[in-house]
């Protein structure tokens, strides 16, 4: 659990980094923090496989959790130590979420901003009401900057 304490903190540290990206500019270091962030979590489900498989064997059932576990312990050191991690590692992941949340929102709003300048560029721009000697101009498709295909 210490080492998964550690993996949590370390994702914690990368949630803020991306933050940080997101605020001020896309850079290639979010992509860095991504693939990062994919290997620390597939070692996560490596030691998460062996945390339940403790766990079950303490508690005495397949399905027990960490409270249960920790229940089961009757040293008062052990069970303290035990205890603490299991909170820390709940406010980990619980400020990890909020982070999280948080980058998905600027996320969010940067995809509109995106999709607006796009939208901005691409649009055919209005025509003259009318043309000289007061005659409708024709009807033109008009150039685009940018075309939509792309």
């Amino acid at each position: 659990m210490g080492e998964e304490l550690a993996i949590y903190q370390k994702l914690l540290s990368f949630a803020h980094d991306k933050k940080k990206l997101l605020l001020e500019k896309f850079s290639t270091d979010l992509q860095t923090i991504v693939t990062q962030e994919e290997l620390l979590v597939q070692r996560l489900l490596d030691l998460e496989q062996i945390r339940r498989e403790h766990v079950a064997k303490i508690a005495g059932s397949e399905d027990a959790n960490l409270d249960a576990a920790v229940e089961k312990i009757t040293d008062a050191d052990s069970k303290s130590d035990l205890w603490l991690l299991g909170n820390q590692l709940r406010d980990v992941m619980g400020e990890i979420k909020g982070v999280n949340d948080e980058n998905q929102k600027l996320l969010e709003q940067a995809l509109e901003l995106t999709q607006y300048s796009i939208k901005l560029i691409t649009r055919v721009p209005g025509g003259v009401t009318y043309g000289p000697g007061g005659k409708q101009p024709p009807k033109t498709t008009g150039p685009k900057l940018v075309d939509r295909k792309a």
